[in-house]
């Protein structure tokens, strides 16, 4: 086990080695205060003023001089200082995390208590009514896109229900009942993506463990059905929904993007979108690195999970 930890953590320092490159080399593309001065309106600036600017961020430098200041002070906390706020990239990623989390929480809380029982009970039902109900509402969750859902649902239950705020958000420490209206139907339209994904591979998992000879041995010894999924299918059941769930957490992480900026939520997602749109590189290259970083390491965990589940990936 600890040959198989190493192995996942030098792999995951390669990845993330390799794309910081990346992201580093697209944020030094074209001339990026120049897009920046376009992007925010300010039109075609002086070029004192660009070579100023360009000193001021150390464009001035060899590009593997940049690189390296960059990872070195990225590392020490230095992210920079944003071109269309003013302020310090980090300050700003501290002051909305919280709201970002608070999506996250949500877009797990709906996944799970949708996508796990929906595909325990349509496997356990299968070929029933209710397991054709199950896989169809799977498939309308994961074939709606994102933006397509929240318009649909900002119109139903915002404007003609009147039940939920079509926009914004309201700390919870503030109100909680407003808080919890306020990221309901973002965190739900999240989830249900992942619901819909997570459903279908339960089903098909659990289905296929349960023709395995050693569950019809199980109930051919007497045990009770209950028994029979705790203790001998649920646990080889999980081990394709454990691959699963790192490539949804890649997918939330680009959807909590679109949803906070269309629900006007100020956390990350909607401060990189506004970032994207100005041009504003070092809050860009920021937020890539931090995503790439949160996705390897989500990664990381899920190999664990899925090194503890099936004991032949260790050995490998």
């Amino acid at each position: 086990m600890k040959r198989f930890i190493i192995k996942r953590i030098l792999y995951a320092f390669l990845i993330l080695f390799l794309v910081s490159i990346l992201i580093f080399l697209l944020g030094r593309a074209g001339d990026p205060i120049q897009n920046a001065s376009i992007s925010t309106r300010m039109g075609m600036a002086d070029k004192e003023v660009i070579e100023a600017l360009k000193s001021q961020f150390g464009l001035d430098k060899p590009l593997h001089v940049q690189y390296y200041l960059w990872i070195k002070n990225f590392i020490r906390g230095d992210w920079g200082t944003s071109i269309s706020y003013r302020e310090d990239v980090r300050e700003m990623f501290i002051k909305r995390l919280p709201i970002t989390l608070e999506l996250f929480a949500g877009f797990v809380f709906w996944s799970a208590i949708i996508g796990f029982p929906f595909g325990f009970m349509a496997a356990l039902r299968h070929n029933s009514l209710l397991d054709a109900a199950l896989t169809t509402g799977a498939v309308i969750g994961i074939s709606i896109p994102v933006f397509w859902q929240a318009i649909v649902m900002i119109y139903l239950f915002a404007v003609a229900a009147h039940i939920f705020p079509p926009s914004g958000y309201v700390p919870f420490s503030e109100n909680a009942w407003e808080n919890l209206l306020s990221i309901a139907m973002p965190t739900f339209i999240l989830g249900t993506h992942s619901a819909g994904i997570i459903s279908r591979y339960v089903r098909s998992s659990l289905l296929e463990v349960l023709g395995q000879d050693y569950i019809r041995t199980a109930y051919a010894k007497g045990l009770r059905e209950r028994a029979v999924l705790i203790r001998h299918a649920l646990k080889p059941s999980l081990i394709p929904v454990t691959t699963v769930l790192g490539l949804e957490w890649g997918y939330m992480v680009a959807g909590s993007f679109i949803v906070e900026y269309m629900f006007a939520i100020p956390g990350l997602g909607r401060m990189s979108m506004n970032a994207i749109i100005a041009g504003d590189f070092p809050v860009i290259q920021a937020t890539l690195i931090l995503v790439a970083i949160n996705i390897i390491l989500i990664n990381f965990m899920i190999d664990l999970v899925y090194g503890f589940l099936d004991p032949r990936v260790r050995i490998q």
